[in-house]
């Protein structure tokens, strides 16, 4: 009789186990897919070294809008010539002006890159440029960016060009990177326009 109620005991251990395994399992299912909506995604076209163009997804780790502007904070691939184990993705914060009286004239009100790690892969300052540190780039590449409009940003035509705010020989180490900060950009104000303005046409 006791070897019969410990094995009826067993039993329904085991089964409310996998009951209790199953039931969890299902609800972090639910919680990532329902996380996963929270955030907004946009894609851009990457650069990997000499020019090789791909296209990746930027995620956009926060959106906040008020009456003036919109403030977004976007992670997204820089540089990836780092193993993935070491890579770095880029985090930008970046405020886009919602007021301008066209789509073209929409323009970033600021930007900062939280750890400029994430242009290189995995390295701050650049292995190969001592003096490309984060006060460097934040002059001449990340700064120099406040004030650009969608129509300046439009006009990036890829690999290896800079808008007119940037100083090309102040960069020219720094291609890639400043390469797809500009191309991250131009698809980030598509999204703006669309999401504030209507439409990006």
């Amino acid at each position: 009789m006791k070897k019969i109620i410990s094995k009826i005991l067993i039993a329904a251990l085991i089964l409310g186990l996998c009951l209790v395994l199953f039931s969890c399992s299902g609800k972090n299912e639910k919680n990532t897919a329902e996380a996963g909506k929270d955030y907004s995604t946009f894609t851009f076209t990457h650069y990997a070294s000499g020019g090789a163009e791909e296209e990746y997804t930027a995620l956009i780790l926060f959106e906040q809008s008020n009456s003036t502007f919109t403030a977004y904070q976007v992670a997204y691939s820089s540089c990836n010539c780092r193993n993935p184990i070491v890579n770095y993705l880029m985090v930008c914060y970046v405020e886009i002006l919602n007021t301008k009286s066209s789509p073209e004239q929409a323009s970033i009100r600021d930007i900062t890159c939280l750890d400029n790690k994430g242009v290189w892969g995995d390295s701050n300052p650049n292995y190969y440029i001592s003096y490309y540190t984060d006060e460097y780039m934040n002059e001449h590449l990340v700064k120099a960016l406040i004030g650009t409009s969608k129509e300046e940003i439009d006009a990036f035509e890829g690999y290896g060009t800079w808008i007119d705010r940037i100083d090309a020989d102040a960069v020219a180490g720094a291609t890639v990177s400043s390469s797809n900060m500009q191309s991250m950009l131009k698809s980030l104000f598509e999204y703006h326009v669309d999401h504030y303005y209507g439409s990006s046409k």
